[in-house]
């Protein structure tokens, strides 16, 4: 009896946490690649998967010295660069805040405090 009874109840549940599955925006990775040797750089963003991402920023590299940094989760991925060889890169969930941390890492790098935005790209 106390199984019919739990069955309902459990029935709401599953069909709950399905239905929540399927509302939920879905998960962006970010991340850049960089040739120290060459300077080449590439991002990869707005895929949901995270290889995929990561083979996006390789390709836009494109030389093979090209190494992926850090795949993190993400709207948007930004690169900065200073009067001085070398690009930095910042990731967030909004434009701005992927901006700024380019600028930030930049300014602190020996590119100096002369630093623009080269790229920033979102997803979604």
């Amino acid at each position: 009896m106390f199984r019919l009874l739990c069955l309902p109840a459990l029935f709401l549940a599953l069909f709950a946490a399905v239905a929540a599955a399927q509302t939920a925006p879905p998960q962006y990775w970010v991340t850049y690649a960089y040739d120290a040797a060459t300077g080449a750089w590439g991002l990869g963003w707005g895929k949901t998967d995270r290889q995929a991402t990561i083979n996006d920023a390789l390709s836009r590299c494109a030389k093979p010295g090209c190494k992926a940094g850090d795949v993190t989760l993400g709207r948007c991925v930004a690169s900065a660069q200073g009067t001085q060889k070398g690009v930095s890169f910042g990731k967030g969930n909004d434009a701005d805040t992927a901006k700024g941390h380019a600028l930030r890492f930049c300014r602190a790098s020996p590119a100096g405090s002369t630093c623009e935005v080269l790229a920033v790209r979102c997803a979604g």
